[in-house]
């Protein structure tokens, strides 16, 4: 070790070419605001027009599970049905190469697709992310608007934007919606079909085959072979108005455009989108993983200001998001932050150390392992984003403390000459390595448990473990040879300083206070610990009430149980109320900003017309107020309704214009009936329409049988229903938010009518084939180069159930009505069926009048008595906000116990002893109460930046902890036991402990002062109050179990300075 700090180029350059890298590092290394974290799972989207979910799930969602139950390494297949909407999530294994999975998977779904219904669009294949990152998967997206077709501005999009954009290093795809490309629409005669007895479905099949390329052979010529293709017939609409089609059964023929009109028009999507009033359509920028987010966001910017220039005047291109701007944002406050903290930490350590060359010492030691770790990161091909940001924080705590550790121990008694400090370093380093390589190894050990963490936390965790550890292993590296090497090279020598007598004297009276303070401290020490145990609580209320007909538990326990919830708050403490009033996990509401909202609600079957119209009364009310709006933008949706927002200019936020327009929309609202409309976002809002009755029970049903589910949910609803006190039973309960009131018509044959008519379920099924299907769609055809849809419509198609049920129709000459063989019903049915591993799920709401112990004593009762069919299930209790959080409260508190032992392990085996450990294991819970206290205090919602903060301020405690029982080992080989060991620990490391706790704080104090990012904030927070309060507790608290062992007469006689040798 000597002979390595002899060599001072070697260590001079070594530090030079480290600062290289990490410049380089900083100036190259990619930045986004999230890694490329993937779920090992895919979700197959199919979309079918207004069909129920009922006849979405046997037509379409049945299949595609029987094609995912063919691939190799499938762990779970989930499957939600909606209307119109099929939704397969299929979860593999881990390692599994998923993009491998997902091309098998497209070849099965390319030959399931002729079996599916000829309606039906081609599926999308999506990558599952976890559902924090979701918002942040949206790179980069422009509205474009104009007073012009649906049609001209996609054109527009595609060939302006789209194609001159998609060859830029880093951007994968320019993904254009809100409109389809156009479709070849025949609005067919339908008495005009019946007469010539032709059906819409031939004309549709041979309009199809004539405007598509066919193959019509090969020749062979020269030993090779070409093959022949005819081009589609027609070039114009005309063309098709004039193909003739054969009568059946004549010689005849009848030109299609005295059958059907035939145009070219939109396609008849089912969302609508639009600007400040203006038809518009979105374009998302898709970003391929791992590029420079910020400079292609730059380069995307400058392109679209050139491409607006060039389009017409009446056409507006609006960014809408660009997921860079808080990633500028972030780095810019973190950059500026950045500087606050080094100067915090700068006058703490002069504070404290009081000689100017301790800070550049320790603050050179941060800023080299930093390097170092960037470097790591770099080559590593990792990028720079918000979760490895948060790994190089954590880390922060530890560098510091390193750092302090080593400078601490070496600088005290730093001789003049270069041999002697040759010789001071090579006997006192030794003494560093196990607080440095147990800091290291332990925080270490804090991930070892993320391999039995949630999937989704472990995707979030593994990225800031790597930049964790690569931080941690610069740090040890650096910290054992930078300080080495600064104080013996660096360090101008000084004049040895002879002790004063009145500072030993000094020193001799803090030695005999602090024994005095230990010894009543001892004596008072069951006081300490009832007040912790009061403090942080005993969290019994973890425990699930058992079943006590099967269950070992003493009967005495069960008064615990019907009284725990007067109890657990008691004994619980900070812990009980921590874990019940902090939301785990991101909250639904995001910050909505300076923005109005008007959210409107319509019943199912409510036509989009209508709820344009809607959205088109509050957007003329608007108009005399749009000087007060950046802009405004309104999104339709035939199944969820109207979304509108208002984004406020901030110069208007104080003025009357707004709140004017505010308070007009709520009028507006108020007046508008036939639908739920809620506004909201200026103060008090409105809201009408949505309900608010209550929640009710639940009950889950699982079944592999959807008609027996369907039973035994009547069975139990019709038992229920004999007590007066249930209101009402739901059995098409979704479980959450989205309406769930769903509707559907049954037609249902009589076949002994239509065998007396000789009439077949095929026949008829294709007579009203246009009427029952609003939206007949054939595939696509090709004319003059552009694809098409084919669609098929009635020209007079009615929306009224009598005009169906009576107008009278003609199959192969036999005249019938709807209403002669068949009836049509009316019934209320799920609006989400939900599969998982082929079995179903039923939820059935029960709105019960009495106390909760009530209600569930009847239930429970009976379900008890409801026989439950082979291959069923029944499930009581929890409530829509519980479900999922039981789950991820219970991996948190696994997590914590793994973390705990891993921790006493690794320390154990560090310190060769199984009881100095324990101490180390009893500091954590002192860094749990601060961090309780801050997250209650500050209302946090405990996501990704607490439970990070968490990590360093455990990772610092347990730092200070090996570092006092270390010293406190070295007093026992040196025989100092008792009340005089505690007072040398205190003497020679508590100060350690103090810079390491103070400077770590100081450095975060700028994140909560200046900070604006809620990730940020939430961390910085968490470990203020975290270290804050446990060194607070160390202080008061480490080494109150010694037992005293010198004599009263020593502590508190005339015989104390004894004490000081």
């Amino acid at each position: 070790m000597q002979e390595i700090f002899r060599r001072k180029y070697l260590i001079s350059l070594s530090y030079m070419a480290i600062a290289i890298v990490g410049v380089v590092a900083w100036m190259n290394i990619p930045l986004e605001m999230a890694p490329d974290l993937r779920l090992p799972s895919v979700t197959v989207n199919y979309n079918w027009g207004t069909t129920s979910p009922e006849v979405v799930e046997q037509e379409i969602t049945r299949r595609v599970e029987s094609v995912a139950t063919r691939l190799r390494n499938v762990d779970q297949i989930r499957s939600v049905s909606n209307e119109g909407r099929s939704q397969v999530t299929i979860t593999f294994e881990k390692d599994t190469p998923v993009e491998f999975r997902i091309l098998e998977l497209q070849e099965y779904l390319f030959g399931l697709s002729n079996e599916l219904p000829p309606q039906v669009r081609q599926p999308r294949i999506n990558r599952s992310i976890p559902q924090e990152l979701q918002e942040q998967e949206t790179f980069m997206a422009y509205s474009i608007s104009g007073d012009r077709s649906k049609r001209e501005l996609y054109r527009l999009a595609e060939e302006q934007i789209r194609l001159r954009l998609l060859g830029y290093p880093g951007l994968a795809d320019v993904e254009i919606r809100g409109a389809e490309d156009p479709a070849l629409t025949l609005r067919f005669n339908s008495p005009m079909l019946e007469r010539h007895g032709l059906r819409s479905e031939q004309i549709m099949q041979e309009v199809s085959e004539r405007l598509n390329w066919r193959s019509s052979g090969f020749i062979e010529q020269s030993g090779s072979r070409m093959s022949m293709l005819i081009p589609p017939e027609f070039n114009s609409v005309e063309d098709i108005r004039a193909m003739k089609i054969r009568i059946p059964n004549s010689h005849r023929q009848v030109s299609l455009d005295a059958l059907a009109y035939v145009n070219i028009e939109d396609y008849p999507v089912k969302s609508l989108k639009r600007l400040n009033g203006n038809p518009a359509l979105s374009m998302t920028f898709v970003r391929e993983s791992g590029s420079d987010a910020i400079r292609l966001a730059e380069r995307i910017r400058s392109e679209v200001e050139q491409i607006q220039a060039l389009l017409p005047a009446d056409v507006t291109l609006q960014l809408e998001r660009d997921s860079t701007e808080d990633l500028r944002r972030q780095f810019g406050d973190l950059q500026f932050q950045s500087m606050f903290s080094l100067l915090s930490v700068f006058l703490i350590l002069l504070l404290f150390i009081r000689r100017f060359r301790a800070p550049f010492v320790i603050l050179g030691s941060i800023i080299f392992s930093l390097m170092m770790s960037l470097g790591f990161l770099f080559f590593m091909n990792y990028t720079l984003n918000v979760l490895t940001l948060a790994g190089l924080t954590v880390a922060l705590g530890m560098i510091i403390d390193n750092a302090v550790v080593v400078f601490e121990q070496l600088n005290p008694k730093l001789p003049r000459t270069l041999s002697d400090r040759l010789r001071h370093v090579r006997e006192e380093l030794p003494y560093t390595l196990v607080p440095v390589f147990g800091s290291t190894l332990t925080t270490v050990g804090i991930f070892i448990p993320l391999f039995f963490a949630m999937e989704e936390l472990q995707l979030f965790l593994v990225p800031l473990a790597i930049a964790l550890t690569s931080t941690l292993i610069s740090s040890v590296i650096v910290a054992l040879t930078w300080i080495p090497y600064s104080l013996i090279w660096l360090v101008p020598s000084s004049a040895e300083k002879q002790e004063r007598s009145l500072k030993r004297k000094m020193s001799r009276a803090l030695n005999r206070l602090l024994v005095r303070l230990f010894y009543y401290r001892h004596k008072a020490r069951w006081i300490f610990y009832i007040l912790l145990i009061a403090v942080f609580g005993i969290p019994i209320f973890t425990i699930d009430e058992p079943d006590w007909e099967d269950t070992s538990w003493p009967e005495f326990t069960r008064a615990y149980f019907d009284n725990r919830s007067d109890i657990d708050p008691k004994v619980g403490g900070l812990t009980y109320k921590f874990f019940n009033e902090t939301y785990f996990g991101t909250p639904w509401g995001r910050s909505q900003g300076e923005s109005i909202f008007i959210n409107i609600r319509t019943p199912q079957g409510t036509p989009m017309e209508e709820i344009d119209k809607m959205a088109r009364n509050f957007e003329t009310l608007a108009r005399p107020y749009a000087h007060a709006f950046e802009y405004f933008e309104t999104n339709i949706s035939e199944f969820s309704g109207a979304q509108m927002r208002f984004y406020i200019k901030d110069e208007y936020l104080f003025q009357g214009e707004p709140y004017e327009f505010y308070g007009a929309a709520q009028f507006l609202a108020a007046r508008t009936g036939n639908s739920g409309i809620s506004v909201s976002g200026l103060g008090d809002g409105y809201s009408s329409g949505f309900g608010g009755g209550s929640m009710g029970r639940r009950v889950s049903l699982r079944g592999f049988s959807y008609d027996e589910l369907l039973l035994l949910a009547e069975d139990i609803a019709a038992r229920m229903k004999r007590n007066p006190r249930v209101q009402e039973v739901d059995i098409h309960a979704t479980g959450g938010w989205q309406r769930s009131e769903m509707f559907q018509y049954v037609l249902d044959f009589d076949d002994e009518k239509l065998t007396l008519r000789e009439l077949d379920r095929r026949a008829v099924m294709d007579a009203i084939q246009l009427d029952a299907n609003p939206e007949n769609i054939r595939g696509r055809v090709d004319m003059n180069g552009e694809r098409l849809y084919l669609m098929g419509l009635s020209q007079a198609q009615s929306n009224y159930e009598e005009d169906f049920l009576n107008r009278a129709r003609r199959s192969d000459q036999i005249f019938f009505t709807v209403d002669d063989i068949a009836s049509l019903t009316r019934e209320r049915t799920m609006s989400q069926i939900i599969r998982e591993d082929q079995s179903y799920q039923r939820t059935l709401s029960i709105d019960f009048l009495g106390p909760p112990r009530l209600a569930t004593n009847y239930i429970e009762s009976v379900l008890d008595e409801v026989p439950v069919p082979v291959g069923a299930s029944i499930q009581f209790g929890g409530g829509f906000f519980s479900w999922g959080q039981s789950d991820q409260l219970h991996n948190y508190l696994l997590l914590l116990f793994l973390t705990i032992l891993s921790v006493w392990m690794i320390v154990s085996a560090l310190l060769e002893s199984w009881r100095d450990p324990l101490v180390v294991i009893l500091a954590i819970p002192l860094s749990f109460i601060g961090v309780m206290m801050g997250a209650l205090y500050h209302d946090i919602n405990f996501d990704q930046g607490a439970i990070a903060g968490t990590l360093l301020a455990v990772g610092v405690v347990v730092n200070n902890s090996i570092l006092l029982i270390h010293e406190k080992q070295r007093c026992r080989s040196l025989n100092i036991h008792g009340l005089r060991s505690w007072v040398r620990v205190y003497r020679n490391k508590m100060r350690t402990v103090m810079i390491t706790s103070l400077t770590t704080i100081g450095g975060l104090i700028p994140l909560v002062v200046i900070g604006t990012n809620e990730f940020w904030n939430d961390l910085a927070t968490v470990v203020i109050w975290g270290l804050g309060v446990s060194l607070t507790l160390i202080i008061l608290l480490m080494g109150v179990w010694e037992k005293v062992e010198e004599k009263r007469s020593e502590i508190l006689g005339e015989r104390a300075e004894a004490i000081d040798s």
